[in-house]
């Protein structure tokens, strides 16, 4: 196994489905039909399958029986059977350090699902659901399981969407209070305007509800970072968050201009022209 994976056979692959047991390639119906019927994939194609921990390989997609027809002439199951074949050797992924996380407060459910597929996109590596002491939405134990299930199918095609070989975690429902009794209080940061820059010393930065955060949670965590000059919604908010996190992680983000203010001073701060 190689210490890096090859980035351009990942991308040139022509879907990544996750699998047990990367010697056995077995897939689940849902993937066999994703890659047979919805891709419509010809026999020979590119496939990476993964073990979500980072080990991957390259795979040959093919067809492995068809389904018997029934009196009419019509099939008797709904698709062919497909499977994989070994086309490459298996590779490993370092996971990227520090790990992040994004912890935000219910939304609604589209607006939820949507912020969860993005913030996989973009390489997180768990997402937590919050009840914060403002929250609205405030699924009971029943549909909070319910919305979870849903999420981590949503993590689930997002990895494999986005290329992955590891897949990312849904945390469940917590509050800020068990946030920090599990995450020590110098990595935690709250978003909130006025905050200092966003930095890799705090890889877990939680978001709060549309109403803000009470003054109990705000005194909880000293550390407090901003995401922008203007009001976002919850989902807009974790969003940042983790394009943040994770373009400073992967060094893509350059230091400021010497000379540039820094955040919050401009020509109208008596202070800016004092450098």
């Amino acid at each position: 196994m190689v210490a890096c994976a090859p980035d351009a056979e990942l991308r040139g692959a022509a879907a990544l489905v996750f699998v047990e047991d990367l010697d056995s390639l077995d897939l689940c119906d849902d993937d066999a039909h994703h890659l047979g019927e919805v891709l419509r994939l010809k026999p020979g194609e590119a496939v990476a399958a993964a073990d979500g921990a980072g080990k991957w390989r390259i795979c040959a997609f093919t067809s492995l029986a068809a389904p018997p027809r029934g009196r009419l002439g019509t099939r008797t199951a709904k698709a062919s059977r497909f499977g994989l074949e070994f086309a490459g050797p298996v590779h490993l992924m370092k996971r990227p350090l520090p790990k992040l996380e994004v912890g935000f407060s219910w939304a609604k459910a589209e607006r939820t699902e949507w912020a969860v597929a993005k913030l996989v996109e973009l390489g997180l590596d768990l997402m937590t659901p919050l009840v914060a002491d403002r929250t609205v939405v405030r699924p009971d134990r029943d549909g909070a399981d319910r919305r979870e299930g849903r999420l981590r199918k949503i993590v689930r095609e997002a990895a494999m969407q986005s290329r992955r070989p590891f897949l990312p975690e849904i945390g469940t429902s917590q509050t800020v209070d068990a946030v920090l009794g599990r995450t020590p209080a110098s990595e935690i940061a709250l978003a909130e305007p006025g905050g200092s820059p966003i930095s890799l010393a705090t890889p877990v930065v939680l978001v709060g509800p549309e109403g803000g955060w009470s003054e109990r949670e705000l005194a909880l965590v000293g550390n407090k970072v901003a995401l922008g000059d203007g009001v976002l919604r919850v989902e807009t908010a974790a969003l940042a968050a983790g394009a943040l996190l994770t373009a400073l992680r992967a060094m893509a983000l350059l230091p400021p201009p010497r000379g540039l203010p820094a955040p919050g001073r401009g020509p109208g701060d008596p202070s800016f022209l004092a450098g």
